[in-house]
């Protein structure tokens, strides 16, 4: 009755008239009973805050709306509109049954027999499309048939489809895909699907359907996790099968990944090897918005070979002779980075360590095979807001491949920055009097070394073991490990050192208005814990060595610059070129050191360490008091002039991209050409150094050309030893003699560079994959294609007459081509001249598949010589959707 009234007083006020509607032109439907009211409007809103319905019901209709009032039926003709909360309706035709509650829509048939205007459903963020849906906006219970709809990064087509009031939709006679065609490439085929909005999909047994053709791959039930965007869920990893040289058949990187919350994300993985071996890896991911990230892997292998002694006298398999027996191994990795911020401290960390193995047997790439060393370091840096004074504390590691393992704990380090001394001692503003340049700077830094091979006590540099009396006896250990009980000797045996360096700024000034006159002066000071005193002994023929528990360094020096820049400037006035500039930077530089070696200064000793025994004659060895740890300066005075000289030529052009009579641009002609050397006046020979000669410019603006070049003013003689004899001799044009030449050509062609776009952070971890060698991380379809070449020349010409001249020359060569839209190659060479020789090559080809992608890899050279086939799912939905085909002998794997 409610609805009847609102009818009538609709009418009453003149704002629906049977008249307005009068002849109008509809698709034919089932004939109506004859009690109707029709109307032409173009909208209409029902306010009904009681009864079943929740809220404002907003429908609309192209053609015409049709009431049924004894019914209390809406008819809705062409492109039908219905907004209802959060609920969306648009169709050809939409009936609306306020006494069931019902909203039925389906499509209507054109002059040509075609359905136009296909229901489509919207539901929050849930969107159906359809032949008929009938929902029920009481219940919120519906009724779909032949739907399209999509979950996630997903795509399901049903036959019929219920929805209940909890969103969650049953789908029968269903298709899964992510492919977004209306036939689609490929599908999982289940007779029963279970969505449930923003969270998973779920089905019976299924089986996988490729362009129609089913094939035998499926389950038993299925499991796809459809979250909201930016939101991460938990699931299962699906290994990957394969067949490993020395371990047999495996199946690896299979496990689950553990989205603790929007900040942690944690995968726990593992492999196992048909002959007995695993591996387990925790792989952990965080981050913080504006704040930090980070990442911590922890692996754990048993390595089981059981055939290395058999196989080690074998000539078919010499990979399992090179390889250790059964061992277990661990790695930790962990990398954090914090966000920077003013006034706030900064911890960072970078962990590689484990055992020495485990980079050998476990690797996924030929870098990592093939470093010989791993570093780590954990620290914190803080500015002191508003003061010059910043510290540092660190703990440092560092490993080798054969064992060799030095820490540095701790290294602690306290700075100032330079400052004015003159504000230092008073806040008067600056009066611009020389002496308001000088500024004044200190570091301090204090740091512990201990290792596990004994090399603190070894004999000092000069001396044999043999010959000293009073070094410990170190006793010899495994370097591969390292335990706790080792602890306190490796304390005892490290070198603890503390420096400070005070930097001292003269300032700059003017002389004779155009140059620049620099003075500058430095001090150093080492603090170590040993310092040897040396006295020998003629009764046993030994030294004896005093070991004393501080010692003291220092170092100074002061010297001077002169600079100045030079330019000259050529007017052509041509058709195109202006004029052409030509910029020189000469500058002069003095430094004197004093001579530290000498025995007033307390670094080094001379003491008798023997006696020839043919003449008797007493030897003498100047040695170090520090040993070979300490930063001691080095022997002899040191008063030379350092010199160099820099130039830059440019040309000024008429620019062609703009039409303008007085438009130029600059045009480099050589980036820099440079001349350097120094010349020390306190050696007693040989005191011009080797001149340097280095060039780089852009050739075409593409081609950078970098040469560098090293020439010595010096004869040598016969056995290759330099002579106090200068080579110049201008009457043969002798300038200087060739010691080496490197000449490199690099050149990079892309009609279209990669566009980089910048996204906003979120706390959301990066899930960690596998690194496949192979496989690249991106393929660009959209960029045609790409070319870089690099071409390298070394020089050495011989220097004695029996030696040979040395030439290396090497051409590399990189690049893509887009066969066609969907086809791609990409090419990697390098060629070695002199070995006559392919030294590296891959060829990739790629296959845009729409919803699949294709890649062909190919290495038939070198180290991880084979080839790689997959074809895999594009959608990281389905990124275990794959096939894999490869064979290659990156040595385990």
């Amino acid at each position: 009755m409610r609805y009847i009234l609102i009818f009538l007083l609709l009418l009453q006020f003149g704002i629906l008239s049977p008249s307005q509607v009068i002849g109008q032109q509809r698709p034919q439907l089932p004939a109506t009973p004859q009690d109707t009211l029709i109307s032409g409007l173009d909208t209409v809103t029902v306010n009904t805050p009681q009864g079943d319905i929740e809220t404002t019901i907003k429908y609309s209709a192209r053609d015409s709306i049709q009431f049924e009032v004894d019914r209390k039926v809406v008819h809705l003709y062409g492109d039908a509109k219905i907004n209802y909360g959060s609920i969306s309706l648009d169709a050809a035709y939409i009936e609306i049954d306020y006494d069931s509650n019902m909203l039925t829509a389906t499509p209507l048939t054109d002059s040509t027999g075609s359905d136009i205007g296909v229901p489509v459903f919207v539901d929050g963020s849930e969107k159906y499309a359809a032949k008929r849906i009938s929902y029920n906006f009481k219940t919120k219970k519906g009724r779909i048939a032949e739907v399209v709809t999509q979950q996630g990064e997903g795509y399901i087509h049903g036959e019929i489809v219920k929805k209940n009031e909890n969103n969650e939709a049953f789908i029968y006679h269903a298709k899964y895909t992510t492919c977004n065609l209306e036939h689609p490439h490929f599908y999982i085929d289940a007779r029963r699907i279970k969505a449930i909005p923003n969270s998973k999909i779920m089905s019976g047994p299924f089986n996988l359907v490729i362009s129609d053709i089913p094939t035998p791959v499926g389950f038993l039930f299925g499991l796809f996790p459809t979250p909201k965007s930016q939101r991460r869920a938990s699931g299962v990893i699906v290994p990957s099968y394969g067949e490993s040289n020395a371990q047999g058949f495996y199946l690896r990187g299979g496990g689950y990944y553990f989205a603790w919350n929007d900040y942690i994300g944690t995968r726990l993985t593992g492999d196992i090897y048909s002959l007995g071996g695993y591996n387990v890896t925790v792989d952990n991911s965080y981050r913080k918005r504006y704040a930090y990230s980070g990442n911590l892997n922890i692996q754990y292998q048993y390595f089981k070979n059981d055939e290395a002694d058999i196989a080690a006298s074998l000539s078919t398999n010499d990979l399992l002779s090179s390889l250790p027996p059964s061992t277990k191994t661990f790695w930790i990795n962990w990398s954090h980075t914090p966000e920077q911020k003013p006034g706030r401290g900064r911890f960072t960390a970078s962990v590689n360590a484990g055992s020495t193995l485990h980079q050998r047997l476990h690797y996924t790439n030929t870098t990592q095979y093939l470093s010989p060393t791993f570093n780590s370091s954990i620290s914190y840096q803080k500015n002191i807001t508003n003061t010059p004074f910043s510290y540092t504390a660190k703990l440092r590691q560092g490993q080798n491949s054969n064992g060799t393992m030095n820490f540095v704990l701790p290294d602690l380090s306290f700075s100032m920055s330079q400052v004015s001394i003159s504000e230092l001692f008073s806040d008067a503003p600056s009066t611009g009097r020389w002496y308001e340049q000088f500024t004044f700077g200190y570091g301090f830094t204090a740091n512990n070394t201990i290792s596990n091979v004994p090399t603190t006590r070894t004999a000092p540099s000069g001396l044999s073991t043999e010959s000293v009396v009073g070094l410990a006896a170190a006793a010899e250990r495994d370097t591969g490990t390292i335990s706790l009980d080792d602890f306190g000797r490796l304390w005892r045996n490290g070198r603890r050192a503390a420096d400070h360096s005070f930097q001292l700024g003269l300032g700059s000034y003017k002389v004779m208005k155009y140059l620049n006159f620099s003075p500058s002066v430095s001090y150093a000071e080492s603090w170590v814990d040993r310092k040897f005193t040396y006295t020998y002994n003629p009764d046993q023929n030994q030294v004896e060595i005093d070991t004393a528990n501080f010692g003291r360094v220092y170092r100074y020096n002061a010297g001077a610059s002169l600079s100045t820049n030079i330019y000259g400037t050529v007017y052509v006035k041509g058709k195109r070129v202006e004029a052409i500039r030509h910029l020189l930077r000469p500058s002069i530089s003095y430094n004197y050191t004093p001579d530290f070696g000498n025995e007033r200064y307390g670094f080094y000793q001379t003491v008798q360490t023997g006696v020839n025994s043919d003449t008797q004659v007493p030897i003498y060895q100047t040695l170090s008091r520090f040993g070979s740890g300490a930063s001691v300066p080095g022997r002899g005075l040191q008063s030379a002039m350092s010199f160099s000289l820099q130039n830059s030529v440019e040309m000024k052009v008429r620019s062609k991209s703009d039409s303008t009579e007085n438009a130029f641009e600059k045009v480099s002609l050589i980036n820099n050409l440079g001349l350097s050397g120094s010349y020390n006046f306190a050696a007693d020979s040989l005191n011009l150094s080797t001149i340097s000669l280095n060039m780089n410019t852009t050739l075409l603006k593409v081609i950078n050309l970098n040469f560098s070049s090293t020439f010595d003013p010096y004869k040598i003689s016969d056995d290759g030893i330099r002579i106090n004899e200068y080579v110049f001799d201008i009457n043969q044009f002798k300038l200087a003699r060739l010691t080496n030449a490197n000449l490199s050509l690099t050149a990079s062609l892309n009609p279209q560079a990669r566009r980089s776009e910048t996204t906003a952070p979120t706390n959301l971890p990066d899930l960690q994959q596998n690194n496949n060698p192979f496989m690249p991380e991106y393929v660009d379809f959209k960029i045609p294609w790409t070319l870089n070449v690099d071409f390298t020349l070394y020089y050495a010409p011989a220097q004695t007459a029996t030696a040979e001249d040395r030439f290396n020359k090497t051409f590399g060569v990189n690049g893509s081509v887009n066969l066609t839209e969907k086809w791609k190659v990409t090419y990697n060479a390098n060629y070695d001249f002199t070995n006559n020789n392919i030294s590296y090559s891959q060829v990739s080809i790629y296959r845009d598949l729409h919803c699949w992608d294709m890649s062909i890899t190919w290495i038939p050279f070198g180290f991880q010589r084979g080839y790689n086939l997959t074809i895999n799912a594009r959608s990281s939905l389905l990124r275990d959707l794959k096939l894999t085909k490869r064979n290659y002998s990156s040595g385990l794997y």
